[in-house]
């Protein structure tokens, strides 16, 4: 009878176990469910401030120094400017999310947000001073804050806007910008240069984080979001325009086959949605 009870008991443990691992796990790792908009909320991801480390004092190398690991088809963010270009792989901004750069003469911020699949790029001036950014640990509608190191205010990676802080409100100047593979940055721009692996953290840049999680290939979404939209599968890409109030999401094919136009932000559609709740999707024509 005692074994029996103790089988019991332990049986009864593991369902419990199992249930609160459920439990976090459809609370962290898919959106909430809900009927209409709700505020967007800021949520601690787990991870401290500057546990992912922004790049603050970028090395930058030759397309051959590169070319022995970067893959070929591995994507990465384009600056150009004059006929000058650099390449940031996603191989490395995927450890790190965030470049303080200065290009050409120009102060820039490079991003990328894994988890939103959103790159951008802005003047790194706020306030007419040159501004330090890093990675906060804080997400909002899944899409990482950043933080500037004066005032620490928390700008989203995605619309560039100060939404907690000093700044609040505040808006960075985005920056041209296009994606593209290595090879095909190599023979766009032979002359070109590249964000070095020589970071001065210890990763390795032959692995992505995020696979271990399959996290590019299933449709989990890992953090709450304030509006969901089923007009398009969660992360399907599309390239994003917003201009005084209104939005358009454009498939990824559009943007390839039609338009070199580099104003378009690239993300998943669950986050776009959630950023600009009204947008409208082209249909063509």
């Amino acid at each position: 009878m005692t074994q029996h009870r103790s089988t019991l008991y332990l049986l009864l443990a593991a369902v419990l176990v199992f249930g609160v691992l459920s439990l976090e796990y459809h609370i962290h790792r898919t959106p909430i469910a809900i009927d209409q908009q709700t505020p967007p909320q800021i949520i601690e991801s787990g991870l401290m401030k500057d546990a992912i480390p922004a790049i603050t004092d970028p090395v930058i190398e030759s397309i051959a120094e590169a070319d022995v690991y970067l893959e070929n088809d591995g994507p990465g963010i384009v600056v150009e400017q004059k006929g000058y270009a650099r390449f940031y792989p996603f191989q490395i901004l995927v450890w790190h999310e965030v470049v303080n750069d200065t290009f050409r003469g120009e102060d820039i911020l490079v991003t990328f947000c894994p988890l939103t699949y959103s790159s951008a790029v802005y003047e790194r001036t706020v306030a007419d001073e040159v501004a330090i950014f890093g990675v906060s640990g804080k997400v909002m509608d899944s899409n990482t804050l950043l933080f500037d190191a004066a005032s620490e205010s928390l700008w989203s990676q995605l619309k560039g806007e100060a939404i907690e802080g000093a700044f609040t409100g505040a808006r960075l100047v985005r920056l041209p910008s296009t994606l593209m593979s290595w090879s095909e940055f190599k023979t766009a721009y032979p002359y070109g240069d590249v964000l070095s692996r020589e970071t001065g953290a210890d990763r390795d840049y032959t692995q992505n984080p995020y696979d271990q999680e399959s996290y590019f290939d299933s449709a989990a979404v890992w953090f709450p979001l304030s509006h969901e939209d089923a007009r398009l599968p969660a992360k399907t890409i599309v390239y994003g325009y917003e201009e005084d109030g209104s939005a358009m999401a454009y498939p990824e094919d559009y943007v390839q086959d039609e338009t070199d136009d580099r104003v378009l932000r690239p993300a998943y559609w669950f986050a776009w949605a959630s950023a600009y709740p009204e947008t409208e999707i082209w249909k063509g024509g």
